[in-house]
Order: structure tokens, then C-alpha cells, then sequence
């Protein structure tokens, strides 16, 4: 005769998604019950509902341990940011970065890295749901890991906001990027900073298309216009291609993973006929022209300019 296992006790309602084990004990919560199928242990103490599926979800777990003064910061407050990284950034599991102010020693345990910041040099949000350091500052600190390429694109997220928020607002101003860089002068990977300070734009949808536009810039082509108006139909209608080079009829169109949506596909159809009708070349580019094979993509760009009558 099979047993049957009796159903697990409810977790009480006053825990929340994540919660200390002295927390739980005070709810009458026994190391026992913690032990079940339904409780992860993402940290040393601490408990939650579940196992964490996102960094979000571990910085909540990994804030009912910290005490003091202290804030998320470096690749962590990036990914809370949102902050198009490469992928091997992302990681659920990755050590989250966490910052105090010198001369304090900054806390260090499985699964998390401390750091130490600078009285001064450094901006602080305190506002929920994390502490972390101000979006322009934590850019700053990018430089340490990023290439300079793709510290322009996440210097280019900032100044554009999230292209699928409504409405989309920038994370800062290009101000704020250059006082962050001023206070940051001096520390390692400041000339990074000051490399890319003068490459970064606003109104980029997406992190290939920061590269792209670096990619032709590098390859001594003027820099393209960022979704530039562009009127089609007769005037009837305005599109923004994502990039331009105006003097030769030429616009770039970035085909990311979006694009393969039924619906999207078919109004991408229909943009490029009207782009075309309108006379304009249209380049569709891919990650594979971005990430893998740039000299192919770069010499079918440069066919084309030499047929719209580029001379180099």
C-alpha cells in the first residue's frame, strides 16, 4: 500500500517572495518546512518562494540579507536597468555585484561580489524596488567589462529608453553621462568612457543597431542618420529607418528576432516596397552581418554605395 504524503503547510502571508530563515522562524516557520520542494536557497539565510527565475528575483533574495548602507551596482544594476548586454552578461546565476562606500568593506558571500565606491564620485538611487547606483555612474562602471563598442550601445539605451516601453523615456540625459564620466576620470577604464562619451546617441531602438552604425563608421563611412524622417507614398506618409546615409539613397534596416512575427513581417513588407517606391536601397541586416560575418556584409554595402554612386 502506497503512503500518501501529507500536503505541505502554507508559508504564512506575512512572507513575502523572499525571506530570511530567522524571518521564518519568527513566523513559526521550522528549518523543516524550509527544507521543501517549493523553497529555494539562492543565499546563505535566505529563503523564497520558489527558486529565482531572474536576477530581479535574486537581488529581492539577496536584499532581506544586506544590512547598512549599500546598492546594487556594476553588470547587476545594468541588467536591473535593463541595459542591453552581450548575453554571457545575462546570466541568471551570475555573482551579483553589490557597492558600499569606502571606508566600509564591502560584503562578499557565495553569490554575490562586493565593491567599494568613492564618497562623492558616485550617484545612488534609493528609490524601490532596489537600492542602486544611478544609471549614468553605472555606466562608468561598464567600462571595466564592456567592450567599447558595446558601452556605446548601452550609453545609447540610456539616452533612448526602452524602445518597447510607452511612453519611452530615457534613463538620462547626456549630461548626466558626462558628469558621471568627470567624476569617474582616473579610474580604470576611464579612457574607455571618454572613447565612447563622443560615440553614444539617442533614438536607438537596439544594441545591433549601435554596432552596426559603429561598424560603418569605422569602415570610413560617414556616420548614418539615426531614424531619420523619411517620407514615402508621396509624401502621404512619414517612416524612421534605423539608419541612413542620405547622400547615396541608402537606409539600414536591422532584422532582430522581433521581425519574426507573423504581423510584423508583413508591415515590414509593406515599409521596404514603400521605402523602395520611394527610391531608397534598402540594406536588411541581420545578426549574423553584425556578429559573425561583418567583411561579407561590408562589402555588399559597399556594392551598393558604388552602384548609388559612392566613391569612397
Amino acid at each position: 500500500m502506497t503512503r500518501k504524503s501529507s500536503p505541505r503547510k502554507p508559508l504564512p502571508s506575512a512572507l513575502g517572495p523572499a525571506f530570511t530563515r530567522a524571518t521564518a522562524a519568527a513566523e513559526g516557520v521550522g528549518a523543516g518546512r524550509l527544507r521543501g520542494p517549493d523553497i529555494g536557497h539562492p543565499f546563505r539565510g535566505v529563503a523564497t518562494r520558489g527558486a529565482p527565475v531572474s536576477i530581479a528575483n535574486r537581488c529581492e533574495a539577496l536584499s532581506t540579507k544586506l544590512t547598512g548602507r549599500w546598492w546594487f551596482s556594476h553588470l547587476t544594476a545594468a541588467v536591473l536597468y535593463r541595459i542591453p548586454l552581450p548575453p554571457r552578461f545575462e546570466r541568471v546565476d551570475r555573482p551579483l555585484d553589490v557597492s558600499v562606500r569606502a571606508p566600509r568593506t564591502p560584503p562578499n558571500g557565495v553569490g554575490y561580489l562586493g565593491h567599494t565606491i568613492s564618497e562623492g564620485k558616485t550617484q545612488v538611487l534609493e528609490s524601490p524596488p532596489f537600492r542602486v547606483i544611478g544609471p549614468a555612474d553605472t555606466w562608468c562602471q561598464l567600462s571595466t567589462v564592456l567592450t567599447r563598442g558595446d558601452l556605446v550601445a548601452a550609453g545609447d539605451y540610456l539616452l533612448s529608453g526602452n524602445p518597447f516601453d510607452d511612453p519611452r523615456v530615457p534613463l538620462c540625459s547626456l549630461c548626466d553621462l558626462r558628469a558621471a564620466a568627470s567624476r569617474f576620470r582616473g579610474r580604470r577604464g576611464a579612457k574607455k568612457v571618454t572613447w565612447a562619451l563622443g560615440r553614444v546617441r539617442a533614438g536607438v531602438d537596439s544594441r545591433p543597431e549601435s554596432l552596426l552604425r559603429l561598424m560603418l563608421v569605422a569602415a570610413g563611412l560617414p556616420e548614418p542618420l539615426i531614424a531619420d524622417p523619411t517620407p514615402v507614398d508621396g509624401g502621404r506618409l512619414v517612416l524612421h529607418p534605423d539608419l541612413k546615409l542620405r547622400n547615396w539613397g541608402v537606409v539600414f534596416e536591422y532584422e532582430g528576432d522581433g521581425h519574426r512575427d507573423r504581423d510584423r513581417w508583413l508591415g515590414d513588407i509593406d515599409r521596404y516596397s514603400l521605402l523602395r517606391a520611394a527610391g531608397w536601397e534598402v540594406i536588411q541586416v541581420t545578426a549574423n552581418d553584425v556578429f559573425r560575418d561583418r567583411p561579407k556584409f561590408l562589402r555588399r554595402v559597399f556594392e551598393v554605395l558604388e552602384r548609388r554612386g559612392y566613391c569612397g
